[in-house]
């Protein structure tokens, strides 16, 4: 599997490669797995707004919707334009 670079100002590339990981395993059914990826993400790029929005797309699959919404509000809360991403989902 080949990564490509796509730049996010502000996070690092630490980060952008742990969160690519986490969505490539997610793409594939491997949600508890992206899950972990996504939990490193957010250790080095706390405010990683589209971490934490797929975070919740995680946990939401995985069926803990508590779990979920919060992290759909801290994403919203860094990226106020996820709320309409959220919006359409439902």
């Amino acid at each position: 599997m080949r990564w490509t670079y796509t730049y996010a100002k502000g996070i690092p590339i630490e980060a952008q490669y742990l969160y690519k990981k986490a969505m490539d395993l997610y793409n594939i059914g491997k949600t508890e797995s992206a899950l972990k990826y996504l939990k490193q993400t957010m250790v080095i790029a706390p405010r990683y707004s589209k971490a934490l929005f797929d975070m919740g797309n995680c946990l939401t699959k995985l069926g803990l919707h508590d779990e979920a919404a919060i992290r759909f509000e801290q994403a919203i809360q860094i990226d106020p334009a996820l709320k309409n991403i959220l919006q359409k989902r439902d």
